[in-house]
């Protein structure tokens, strides 16, 4: 099978099946969980081969160097699809060259109401209005300090945080401060997120007044000096 992707997976989840776009998700999430974990000989395990024969390249003309990290090809997974890390594991086995964990918040949060996700099929798009859902920062480290010491992915991992809901934009640079130092074992580097406009007020702190006291709150907490980008 040359293709698993298209001549498998893409046809279940696009041919006549009107299932909720949220619902695949989070069957994919367990299933790529699933697939990650470390353990006796599985299914699982005796699959994970497989997966990097179908989906994983090694070629030196992709490979590159940025911020002091070792990048083995430029594809990778953006915040969004693994908000909790749950299939931390997994991503290296589908070929990625780094991935991007999160958005994590400091507070767990549900995010905005359902449906909340939405395919657009002529467009080859998803349109999301999630609302950076998540269990919060300390549950991503717990997982995360779990699986690290004995089976942290040998990719780039970047760990993306947003701003709480409940927590006030004044309060801003302290929200962001604690999930950095929740996380700061974990990532290899971290973004600050200020884009999103489902949460209320957050692409306000693209003002450099704004910006620049988070920030300095988390440089102040980088003792290795990883990467932090916005």
């Amino acid at each position: 099978m040359k293709d698993p992707y298209r001549q498998v997976l893409r046809p279940l989840l696009f041919h006549g099946v009107r299932l909720d776009p949220e619902f695949v998700h989070r069957r994919a999430i367990n299933l790529l969980s699933w697939l990650g974990q470390p353990g006796e000989p599985t299914v699982a395990a005796q699959t994970r081969p497989w997966l990097r024969s179908q989906f994983c390249l090694s070629d030196p003309r992709l490979a590159q160097t940025c911020w002091g990290l070792q990048f083995s090809n430029p594809l990778g997974l953006a915040a969004g699809f693994d908000k909790d890390g749950e299939a931390a594991l997994a991503w290296p086995l589908l070929g990625f060259g780094f991935a991007e964990l999160g958005t994590v918040t400091r507070h767990g949060q549900p995010g905005n109401p359902q449906p909340r996700l939405f395919r657009l099929v002529p467009d080859e798009a998803v349109l999301n209005r999630m609302g950076f859902n998540n269990h919060g920062a300390a549950a991503l480290a717990e997982r995360l300090g779990e699986y690290w010491p004995t089976q942290r992915p040998k990719i780039p991992i970047g760990i993306n945080l947003g701003k709480s809901k409940v927590t006030e934009l004044a309060d801003a640079a302290d929200d962001y401060r604690f999930s950095f130092r929740q996380l700061y074992p974990y990532g290899d580097y971290f973004v600050v997120n200020v884009s999103s406009p489902n949460t209320p007020g957050l692409r306000s702190l693209q003002a450099a007044d704004q910006l620049g006291p988070i920030l300095a709150a988390l440089q102040a907490e980088n003792c290795d000096r990883k990467p932090i980008l916005v």
